[in-house]
């Protein structure tokens, strides 16, 4: 499942993107161009520092490209949108909002009348299974717990595209596996376009239907691979994340994909 045969939804062409520090001049990201198809979950992996996050932050309206454009249906992006939902690493919640109410924040700003707004938070709430706990604060939930809330009210919005800077980067082991696994069910039964960043290889090739892998800075694309029936099961993603790392063909792609990543480390030194 590679998007193909769908219609586009991001685009970006010729980007590149630098920086100023210390009056010096940086360049991050260059000259990268990348399609994604509707309903398309693309993940990408690099060296630490590539440009993973700035890359996605121009589809996200966030940072400008020096050179180059981005497109969503084919407008360009000059800025942050609604249909573009973002999910950060840390969970960015309202601390004062119980849960609820942080799902429900994006509705009510947005005016949707309260019956309606009460329906569609219940429903997400179901989806990221914290029934009782609608009247908790961020404060009394474990990690995993105020980042089902964060992807939920990101999802509640009904954006068109998602757009996930390693929303599990902080979680411990088991909790990640867990919402890895939670994820791609939502995936499935909430269909959204995802660009998704990750540090983890499993990680992203259990959830991609595509893995771009990224040079070492100034971060290029070295290499797209496909997660497709030819290389891993289909029905993976009725699969739980233990069944399928543990798969001839995952660690084979696992394999391929962290000894492009390696190389990149050891051939600019990056430790």
């Amino acid at each position: 499942m590679n998007g193909e045969g769908r219609p586009e939804k991001l685009r970006a062409q010729n980007v590149s993107v630098r920086f100023e520090k210390d009056e010096k001049s940086f360049l991050a990201v260059d000259d990268v161009s990348l399609s994604i198809q509707e309903g398309e979950f693309v993940v990408i992996v690099g060296p630490s520092g590539c440009g993973k996050t700035t890359f996605m932050n121009t589809f996200a309206g966030l940072v400008r490209p020096a050179k180059g454009k981005v497109y969503m249906d084919g407008e360009e992006i000059i800025g942050p949108s609604a249909e573009r939902g973002v999910v950060f690493q840390q969970f960015a919640l309202f601390p004062w909002k119980t849960v609820a109410e942080n799902i429900e924040f994006g509705l009510k700003y947005r005016g949707i009348p309260k019956g309606q707004r009460d329906e569609i938070v219940k429903k997400y709430i179901s989806l990221i299974k914290l029934e009782g706990f609608e009247k908790s604060y961020p404060h009394e939930l474990s990690g995993g717990m105020k980042q089902r809330v964060a992807i939920a009210r990101v999802y509640a919005n009904r954006p068109q595209v998602l757009l996930m800077d390693e929303p599990f980067g902080a979680l411990d082991a088991q909790t990640r596996t867990i919402m890895q696994e939670d994820l791609s069910e939502m995936f499935l039964t909430e269909k959204r376009t995802v660009l998704f960043i990750t540090h983890s290889v499993d990680e992203a090739i259990y959830l991609g239907d595509r893995v771009v892998i990224m040079t070492a800075r100034p971060g290029k694309i070295k290499k797209i691979i496909p997660i497709s029936r030819d290389n891993l099961i289909p029905n993976r993603r009725q699969m739980r994340y233990d069944d399928v790392v543990n798969l001839k063909e995952f660690l084979d792609l696992k394999g391929d994909v962290w000894g492009m990543i390696k190389a990149e480390i050891l051939e600019k030194h990056i430790l």
